[in-house]
């Protein structure tokens, strides 16, 4: 074999070497590129995912689909610090609202603690909630203050009742136009056998008890014992 001859099949093996070197390389390089890319995508496809489930709780919220939002967070894995801090205030609130439902006001206002969330659809449904308990804590209170106003004054009429003296002491207090006003008012003509027996009074509010007597006047049944008020001309059955 001649000297030119080798030359040339050396060559040609380098170049196939150079060849299959550089292909190896390259190869190499869009691995470690596909392996780079897939695993910096992983976190942004989580996060893409958070961020999807905060805005539709917060459409829900809107909606007024507290249960459906607090769902929606939870079915999230590795949610982020904004869905988690939603998901505790909807976890609050929802506790609020069955106390609420259940008449448990003070319950209700317990459970309404601090928000964690930045949410503007939570804070404006935590505002109305709490709005909504304090209109109910107001009103029954004041149902509870009337009820026992009501009661006591119903004790006071049946104690005057039982007591002629006091009875008689009133009765030298009250005018006789008093006692017309509130028999015109209410109707209580003597001409239909109906008496007026003040029993109590308290400035310009009265306590009258009313009776009818039948038509031989043997039997006078009792009507009521109402509550007048001279000025304002309100009254209320006591009894």
């Amino acid at each position: 074999m001649s000297s030119k001859f080798k030359k040339v099949i050396v060559g040609t093996a380098a170049l196939t070497m150079s060849v299959l070197l550089a292909a190896c390389g390259s190869q190499q390089s869009t691995t470690t590129k596909s392996t780079s890319s897939s695993s910096s995508s992983a976190p942004q496809t989580a996060e893409s995912e958070s961020t999807k489930a905060y805005r539709s709780a917060n459409k829900m919220i809107r909606n007024h689909d507290y249960q459906g939002a607090y769902d929606r967070l939870n079915a999230v894995n590795n949610g982020s610090t904004q869905t988690k801090n939603l998901s505790t205030d909807l976890k609050n609130y929802l506790n609020a609202q069955e106390a609420y439902n259940n008449g448990d006001y003070d319950g209700a206002a317990g459970n309404l603690k601090e928000l964690k969330s930045t949410s503007p659809a939570m804070k404006n449904a935590y505002a109305a909630l709490q709005d909504k308990i304090t209109s109910a804590k107001k009103g029954s209170s004041s149902a509870t203050s009337s009820s026992t106003g009501a009661v006591s004054s119903s004790a006071v009429a049946k104690s005057s009742t039982s007591t002629p003296a006091a009875n008689a002491a009133v009765s030298s207090e009250t005018s006789e136009s008093v006692v017309n006003n509130f028999a015109n008012k209410m109707g209580f003509d003597g001409a239909k056998g109906y008496e007026i027996i003040p029993v109590a009074k308290n400035g310009s509010v009265y306590q009258f008890e009313v009776r009818q007597n039948n038509e031989d006047n043997t039997v006078a049944s009792m009507i009521g014992i109402y509550q007048y008020n001279s000025q304002t001309g309100a009254v209320s059955k006591l009894q």
